[in-house]
């Protein structure tokens, strides 16, 4: 079996801020490259930045832009590309996805000189449209997600396996669905081997390989040294997905396709995983030495390739194609656009493109205005949704990200009316700010009826924070757009409140491995 890793290495992360970016791009990038250079010089890995990204790294690291360039060169790395500032393509117009597809692009030929093959599609987000923009922007191979896949139905409304979707296909709409239902068997052709026909384009106009959560997602567990993820597991797991028919030729599987900060760096783990918010972008020294012991341990095993490789073994004779607005680890791509920040951007956003459809601009300002506008798409800088199992809240600089971005493309086009939006900065605030402020003060409370001193004084701060963080006026006053400010001011009162009162409890994250033993 030929093995692949892909590392997704996205700045634009969530609770990522630049003051943090010299130190992940050190701790996660460079850790990476410098661990498979001088360990492992023959083995192939990939490697896969935004345009923002890689713009950042070359300007704060340039001689880490130098030992990818050089691990590019010398045929060990394959660079794959992906949209300019992470946006969710599935949930904004295919011409929009094209122009942030086309700035990465140009950042690509600068800094490496070339256009990649291979695409990396942000949560490997579906609308029939994307398979055309990725080959429309010159790309050759597409990452899917096999369990999006297996829970979808072709054109005729039928599922397309059937066996799968019956155990695992739901309606529901949540940040992920892992419990995996179906036991799948090691031999499974889909992760295996490509597809070369994709619907709604022309054969071979496009290769799809699949990454799947039974694997990658496990992967991400055990570099962070979640318990019960074990190094012996992770083998198992590979071991089982490396099986093939016989009289099948040699295969592939992806074994690791997640964020690359998760080797070197917590990346926002202990957040969404552990209920620990002020643990994101930690270094972890571990890391070093799991990712030696997993590659040197597939080696024992077979080879490595790249992602190119891969998309170029025999195909599958089907036809593979997606539900539109399914996505990665069990979710939907409208989940990124239905969060209370996305909703309070995209009218202003939509006027912003009317007006730039319409507008008489020189061709360098009309580009300029397009490279804001689709920067202001950041994923996760509307993100996490703040849900009433999850309170989440969305990090002020992501925030600000979208917002600066979004102001610099309306001032470019002329400026739009705004008096025409219908929504409502107060109720965007409370919606993201209020399910965390109620459990904040719901313990300050308790802890000024009992405890000592100090945590008496701590509460009784925490709940004069909270009041603080409540008061909108200056919100209303300002109108139908939240700026960043009277954002930052009162989310960081909420978050200082929460250290006042020793955290509260955000999520209560499923057991991938105890939900599926129970099915």
């Amino acid at each position: 079996m030929r093995y692949v890793m892909i590392f997704h290495a996205n700045l634009n992360y969530a609770y990522l801020t630049p003051d943090r970016y010299e130190f992940v791009v050190r701790k996660s990038y460079e850790l990476i490259l410098d661990t498979m250079r001088e360990q492992f010089p023959q083995v192939k890995f990939v490697f896969e930045a935004s345009g923002y990204t890689l713009d950042e790294i070359a300007g704060r690291c340039p001689d880490v832009l130098a030992k990818l360039n050089d691990a590019i060169a010398r045929g060990q790395c394959e660079f794959m590309g992906s949209p300019y500032a992470h946006p969710m393509l599935p949930n904004f117009p295919k011409e929009d996805g094209l122009w942030s597809i086309r700035f990465s692009n140009e950042a690509y030929r600068k800094h490496l000189g070339f256009v990649p093959r291979s695409f990396w599609n942000p949560e490997c987000g579906w609308r029939s449209y994307v398979p055309e923009q990725v080959a429309e922007a010159g790309y050759a191979n597409l990452i899917g997600d096999f369990e999006a896949y297996s829970r979808s139905c072709d054109a005729s409304g039928q599922p397309l396996r059937p066996e799968i979707y019956a155990k695992e296909h739901t309606r529901e709409k949540a940040f992920y669905h892992f419990g995996f239902r179906y036991d799948l068997p090691g031999t499974e052709r889909a992760i295996h081997f490509p597809f070369t026909r994709v619907r709604g384009l022309r054969k071979n106009k496009l290769r799809m390989f699949l990454r799947t959560d039974r694997i990658a997602q496990f992967g991400v567990r055990y570099f962070m040294g979640m318990k019960g993820y074990t190094f012996k597991k992770y083998l198992a797991l590979i071991d089982k997905y490396s099986q093939q028919a016989a009289g099948e030729p040699e295969g592939a599987v992806i074994i690791f396709a997640d964020d690359a900060e998760y080797v070197g760096t917590n990346g926002w783990f202990r957040l969404k995983y552990e209920n620990r918010p002020d643990n994101t972008f930690e270094h972890t020294p571990a890391s070093r030495k799991k990712l030696i012991d997993l590659v040197a341990a597939c080696r024992e095993r077979g080879s490595f390739c790249t992602f190119d490789d891969a998309c170029s073994l025999p195909p599958n004779a089907d036809e593979i194609s997606f539900d539109d607005d399914s996505a990665w680890h069990g979710g939907h791509a409208s989940t990124w656009a239905e969060t209370p920040m996305a909703r309070l951007l995209r009218p202003w956003q939509d006027l912003v493109r009317a007006k730039l459809r319409s507008a008489r601009l020189d061709d360098a300002t009309r580009r300029l205005a397009w490279l804001h506008l689709t920067n202001s798409y950041n994923s996760d800088g509307q993100w996490p949704p703040t849900l009433p199992t999850a309170p989440h809240i969305v990090h002020p600089f992501n925030y600000g990200y979208c917002f600066e971005n979004l102001l610099q493309a309306e001032l470019l086009v002329g400026g739009v009316e705004r008096g025409k939006l219908k929504t409502d900065a107060v109720e965007a605030l409370d919606e993201v700010l209020s399910l965390q402020q109620n459990l904040v003060l719901k313990k300050a409370k308790a802890m000024l009826r009992s405890g000592t001193q100090q945590p008496k004084c701590d509460a009784a701060q925490a709940i004069t924070l909270i009041e603080t963080s409540r008061n909108t006026k200056s919100v209303e006053a300002a109108g139908n757009v939240l700026h960043p400010s009277e954002y930052t001011v009162r989310a960081n009162a909420l978050v200082a409140a929460r250290r006042l009162v020793g955290g509260v409890e955000i999520e209560v994250v499923e057991d991938m491995q105890a939900r599926t033993k129970k099915r």
